[in-house]
């Protein structure tokens, strides 16, 4: 007969170690193989010309968290479509595959 587990038991299950994920920034729109994880985007300063002609800041250059990349056009796109110009973190090998590409970027203190 088989033995019936008791609450003090522990219960082991497995888990697939976590795949590293490195940090690029799309230069072009791309739709990623496997997982991914967006970290967000540069947003560019917008300026503003005042009666006497001199371009003034509106808002300043800020990096969104967490977001990607807005669409060039509205209504474009399918899903898991990520656009270019947002910094996201692929599985090393897909990002390897990228930049070799140039399709994408270094994004992390080595590439400055």
């Amino acid at each position: 007969m088989a033995k019936a587990a008791t609450k003090t038991e522990e219960i082991v299950t497995e888990t697939k170690p976590k795949e590293a994920l490195f940090c690029v920034v799309l230069n072009k729109h791309h739709c990623p193989a496997g997982a991914y994880e967006i970290v967000g985007y540069l947003k560019p300063k917008v300026e503003r010309k005042d009666s006497t002609g001199k371009m003034i800041m509106v808002e300043p250059e800020q990096f969104v968290e967490g977001e990607m990349h807005p669409a060039p056009l509205p209504g474009t796109g399918f899903p898991n479509k990520i656009w270019a110009g947002t910094h996201i973190k692929l599985p090393v090998d897909e990002a390897r595959r990228l930049v070799a590409a140039k399709l994408a970027d270094r994004a992390d203190a080595i590439a400055a």
